[in-house]
């Protein structure tokens, strides 16, 4: 029996060669669809103990579009702790109300709040007080730095909902319908730092109101448009005539984080990602990306070389990571004590986000990342096998000059083989 051990042993590994190189020429073979032709690949797929079961130009540094929030959300969860909530506080200075942001994505937004009434906290502690009339509303947005928009982002993205500038204080994802006397018409925010400040402001009998709804309004009485004015930074709160009246306080921060990696929402990458430096005002995106530099090498294994980031949503095409360091990253998550967590925060198939309509038959076994912008489409993700183990995938195509609905049949084709 000894010596049919080693036997065996040597039949089990040919099995499994066997099953390796039949997986590669079937990816070979899709990777190789004409509609693709002159594309890069980077593929990476791995098992539970770091096997390679299928590599192509895994250590080249590539375009990740949105596959880099994957980073950003596991930075953030890591050095801020997912039931962190962030406050977004109302202060009295004076005849003055200022409202001061902390980073929080989620304001007025869609995916969190009641955006008509975000700020009733507000104003029933202002009548709590019995303060009717006020001067100016102030935005305070000293927390960040003045950085609003990432040099390297493309100026044609400049204008979108998904490009929008980055405060420390927004609203409804720095998209809304600014009401005016006879319209209301849907903008993007340039200086989203005004926009709680006017989010709640109606412009009706002559005099401006600061309201959650029209019993409870409070009334300004500045001079327009001096009402509104944005600070880069506040006197300190502690002196004589200022008072913290009230304070909104984000969900969870694994909520946020569900909605940087479910639905991919840019702004919520970006403040949370940016606010990760707040601790030394005021927060910056080269801090930022220091603290997320030593958490990427010294816990989460991922290699020096392997990326480079300057934002934190992958808006930019300056971004740069390999398909090894993305799934280096995917093991970190998918380790015992933290598996629960991110399978509860990443995308998969058939839920509300991005991979709602794609590759709806691995629902219960699969969890990912889609990525996409001009010429790039990338998906990474954890699979579940039948046997139990796992499988982990990054997959990405730049320089496709073809149409985008080619690659994403193609990847999707790579993650079926990969599954089986």
């Amino acid at each position: 029996m000894r010596k049919l051990l080693p036997l065996i042993a040597m039949l089990f590994a040919a099995c499994a060669t066997a099953r390796t190189q039949s997986l590669a020429r079937r990816i070979d073979a899709i990777r190789h669809r004409p509609q693709l032709a002159g594309a890069i690949w980077g593929i990476d797929v791995v098992d539970d103990s770091g096997r390679t079961i299928y590599a192509r130009h895994e250590t080249t540094l590539l375009v990740p579009a949105s596959n880099r929030k994957l980073f950003a959300a596991a930075t953030v969860a890591s050095c801020e702790g997912l039931d962190r909530q962030i406050a977004t506080e109302l202060w009295r200075d004076g005849d003055d109300l200022v409202i001061r942001g902390g980073g929080d994505p989620s304001l007025g937004g869609r995916w969190a709040f009641d955006r008509d009434a975000v700020f009733a906290p507000f104003v029933a502690a202002l009548r709590q007080r019995g303060i009717a009339e006020v001067r100016d509303v102030i935005a305070d947005v000293s927390l960040f730095d003045r950085v609003t928009i990432p040099s390297t982002w493309k100026v044609g993205n400049l204008g979108s909902d998904y490009a929008v500038p980055t405060d420390a204080l927004a609203y409804n994802e720095n998209v809304v319908g600014i009401v005016a006397d006879h319209c209301a018409t849907p903008v993007v925010i340039t200086d989203p730092s005004f926009v709680p400040a006017t989010a709640n402001v109606l412009c009706g009998g002559g005099e401006p109101t600061v309201r959650s709804d029209a019993a409870n309004a409070i009334t300004m009485t500045g001079s327009m448009p001096e009402h509104f004015q944005t600070l880069a930074g506040i006197a300190d709160p502690a002196l004589p005539g200022q008072e913290r009246i009230a304070v909104i306080d984000s969900p969870p921060l694994w909520q946020l984080l569900s909605v940087v990696l479910k639905p991919s929402q840019n702004l919520y990458a970006e403040m949370l990602f940016k606010g990760l430096s707040a601790g030394a005002q005021p927060a910056s995106y080269e801090a930022s990306e220091d603290i997320e530099r030593r958490f990427l090498t010294s816990e989460a294994g991922v290699p020096n070389s392997d990326f480079r980031f300057v934002d934190g949503c992958g808006l930019s095409p300056d971004d740069l990571v390999t398909p090894r360091a993305i799934v280096a990253l995917l093991r970190w998550m998918n380790e015992p004590s933290r598996r629960a967590t991110w399978w509860m925060l990443l995308a998969h198939p058939g839920e509300e986000g991005t991979l709602r309509r794609r590759l709806l038959p691995f629902a219960d076994r699969m969890r990912g990342k889609t990525g996409s912008i001009s010429g790039v489409n990338a998906l990474s993700g954890i699979m579940n096998m039948p046997d139990g183990t796992h499988r982990y995938f990054s997959i990405i195509i730049n320089h496709n000059a073809g149409d985008s609905s080619d690659a994403l049949k193609a990847i999707d084709a790579i993650v079926s083989e990969i599954a089986k």
